[in-house]
């Protein structure tokens, strides 16, 4: 929503703010350290309950997803034996990588403040930053891994 005014015969757009801020800018910090341990609740906590819900979930599944694959071996043996399931093994972990990318720029979004200083704008970049390559250096190593064994299998 924008508000029109008069300035020396020029008019202007300025946004008007229809809802607060969720968090200052160093709950916003915690938050999204918070969502990245657990994608989606960051979302939850700045009340966009599809995307929380949704991420909440999808990462739930994912979990189990993965714990039955460990508990099942001899399936987990069967798919790390052939290069058609490696290779796309290899693409979904590259997938992931990048949801989880957009999951962390998009929660420390929804929870910065709408004012924010240059100093704390740069420091929430680098925080994404930081988290992003945590995140994503395990992804890009089982992707390497993964590659590797497709071709040794081949």
């Amino acid at each position: 929503m924008t508000q029109s005014y008069e300035s020396s015969g020029a008019r202007r757009a300025v946004p008007i703010e229809d809802e607060e801020d969720v968090t200052t800018f160093t709950g916003a910090v915690g938050w999204t350290i918070a969502g990245t341990l657990l994608p989606g609740l960051g979302f939850l906590k700045a009340r966009r309950w599809p995307e929380g819900v949704v991420t909440l979930l999808f990462f739930l599944t994912l979990v189990g997803g993965v714990g039955y694959l460990l508990y099942q071996r001899s399936f987990l043996t069967l798919l790390t034996s052939s290069p058609i399931t490696l290779t796309g093994l290899a693409l979904l972990c590259g997938l992931l990588g990048l949801m989880i990318t957009g999951i962390i720029i998009g929660t420390y979004l929804a929870l910065r403040p709408h004012v924010v200083s240059r100093g704390q704008r740069l420091l929430g970049a680098l925080l994404v930053v930081v988290l992003t390559f945590v995140v994503c250096t395990p992804l890009a190593l089982a992707i390497g891994a993964s590659l590797s064994r497709a071709g040794l299998v081949r």
